[in-house]
């Protein structure tokens, strides 16, 4: 397992949770992009590319939710750079008040030392089957 990596990860983890969007920028590669299917209206959901990535994917996941962040998460190293995590995105639902919680999977390819691939599933499995990997 590269450690490096997985520290990777836990440091992306926690600036997310902080909307530290200066770290999350130093984090990405400069030809980052990250789809995320929760931020996304239908089911092949939202690409963010680019440094205001992360800017705009917390901006469009504040319009539905707050109080959001990711808690109990698990890291897989797949080897050569690829990283799946399994997590809970807990929050509110911005209109109706409704705790949400939610199972989620991510991908992780990492390039340079940074993040450069990002995608998220609403199925953990599907995210560990894209990574080569099985829980």
């Amino acid at each position: 397992m590269s450690q490096e990596n997985v520290e990777l990860v836990e440091a992306l983890i926690d600036a997310f949770n902080r909307r530290d969007l200066k770290t999350l920028a130093d984090l990405s590669h400069e030809d980052f992009e990250f789809v995320s299917v929760l931020a996304g209206v239908d089911a092949d959901g939202a690409t963010f590319r680019g440094s205001s990535a992360w800017a705009s994917y917390i901006a469009a996941m504040d319009e539905t939710w707050t109080e959001w962040r990711a808690v109990d998460f698990r890291i897989f190293d797949a080897g050569d750079d690829r990283l799946a995590c399994l997590f809970r995105l807990v929050g509110e639902g911005r209109l109706s008040g409704v705790p949400v919680d939610r199972a989620v999977g991510i991908t992780y390819d990492v390039r340079d030392g940074q993040f450069w691939r990002v995608r998220s599933y609403p199925n953990p499995s599907d995210a560990l089957e894209a990574a080569g990997l099985s829980e």
